[in-house]
């Protein structure tokens, strides 16, 4: 289709810049406002199009080479081409917009924070989920296909990771499987591979490992899930904790995992009330939690668990998947008054649609705070406090 020469104004949801052409938005993917580039558009969704890169007439002062040699064909990260300062303003950008025009919140810039930014912006990731196809190579998927690229290195898995990645290339899986996981306890040293592989240069087929945080060790079995970046995982529970005060003597933690938040809010609390529906997340929090006994986990789903008449708080936490809470969930907060609500999304969009719900029942936005825990990629992790107003 047509190659167009387009001023980049703005910046998307999924991290794609914006500019207009016939008076349609126009999404370019690796571009950046501010650059005036010619692009090519492939497909016209109706009310707008989109594009891929051809050119850079203008490039942004924030313009980097990326490091990876297969960035813009493997689909994980999309900000490498960005200087990592400027990937967080992006980020504060899209989710301020997102607060506005999703939940309704006239000037979120007045409560939103500065990212909490990463140290580390490159090799950071705790897990790897890689494809592996039938000459044994382990890989990727291309963006927006179902065809393999092999990966020698990834840029933003821990080296830990790399190494293992090196050791069991063109090595064969025990049983049938199109896909390796692979999880390094950074704290720990200590390793997850599954399936097992036939090679004796390493140990696999690992049930579960142990990874430290904030000095308390968990157990993580292979099919829970655990925060991919160890390191900012720690200030993102510093956050929530900062949102705790000594009147909060029972706290519900919701969508619990394997106990991340629960084992330090159970130190502040007189009560803790963590509900999980995953099993296997559900048995690692038993040994998480041994040392305490103020600490009830319940193995439910949290729109049920919620409506149930002998759970209630002062204080709930929420930190559900990126679709962000059932309407059930969020019903039961308001029902049930729950004076304050510490919200830990990954998905902007949701997490404005969710608040917005609790606004209407009478709770305050008080503060976002922005932690990214996914450097190079688009996605943000953010932490809402609200409070009851009633």
């Amino acid at each position: 289709m047509n190659v167009v020469e387009l001023t980049l104004t703005g910046i998307a949801h999924l991290g794609e810049a914006i500019g207009k052409h016939n008076g349609k938005i126009v999404f370019v993917p690796y571009a950046i406002p501010g650059e005036t580039v010619k692009a090519r558009i492939i497909k016209d969704e109706g009310d707008y199009f989109r594009a891929e890169l051809v050119e850079v007439i203008s490039p942004s002062f924030f313009r980097e080479i990326p490091q990876c040699k297969i960035f813009g064909i493997c689909g994980g990260c999309s900000f490498q081409h960005i200087a990592y300062s400027y990937q967080t303003k992006l980020k504060e950008i899209v989710l301020m917009e997102q607060l506005k025009r999703i939940g309704g919140f006239e000037n979120p810039e007045d409560f939103t924070e500065i990212t909490i930014k990463a140290d580390n912006p490159y090799n950071y990731r705790n897990r790897a989920d890689f494809s592996i196809n039938t000459q044994k190579l382990l890989g990727f998927k291309i963006r927006g296909s179902h065809k393999f690229i092999n990966v020698e290195y990834c840029h933003i898995m821990h080296d830990s990771i790399n190494r293992i990645l090196s050791i069991i290339q063109r090595k064969s899986p025990k049983r049938k499987t199109h896909n390796i996981t692979i999880r390094y306890g950074i704290n720990t040293g200590q390793l997850l591979v599954q399936p097992e592989i036939n090679t004796e240069e390493i140990e696999t087929g690992q049930k579960f490992y142990f990874e430290k945080i904030l000095d308390r060790e968990f157990m993580i079995s292979a099919p829970s899930f655990f925060q991919v970046n160890t390191y900012q995982a720690q200030k993102l529970i510093e956050v929530v904790l900062s949102y705790i005060n000594p009147a909060d003597r029972i706290i519900i933690d919701a969508y619990a995992g394997v106990g991340t938040f629960t084992v330090f809010l159970a130190e502040r609390a007189e009560r803790v009330i963590a509900i999980e529906e995953s099993r296997s997340a559900f048995k690692d929090a038993q040994v998480n939690i041994k040392k305490f006994d103020n600490i009830s986990y319940l193995c439910k789903k949290t729109e049920e668990a919620l409506f149930e008449p002998n759970i209630n708080g002062n204080v709930i936490v929420i930190d559900p998947p990126r679709v962000g809470c059932m309407k059930e969930v969020l019903e039961a907060i308001a029902q049930k008054q729950i004076k304050k609500v510490i919200y830990v999304s990954c998905e902007p969009s949701t997490l404005a649609r969710d608040l917005k719900y609790l606004k209407e029942k009478g709770y305050r936005l008080v503060e976002v705070q922005p932690v990214d825990m996914f450097p190079q990629t688009y996605h943000i992790e953010n932490v809402a406090l609200m409070q009851l107003e009633k």
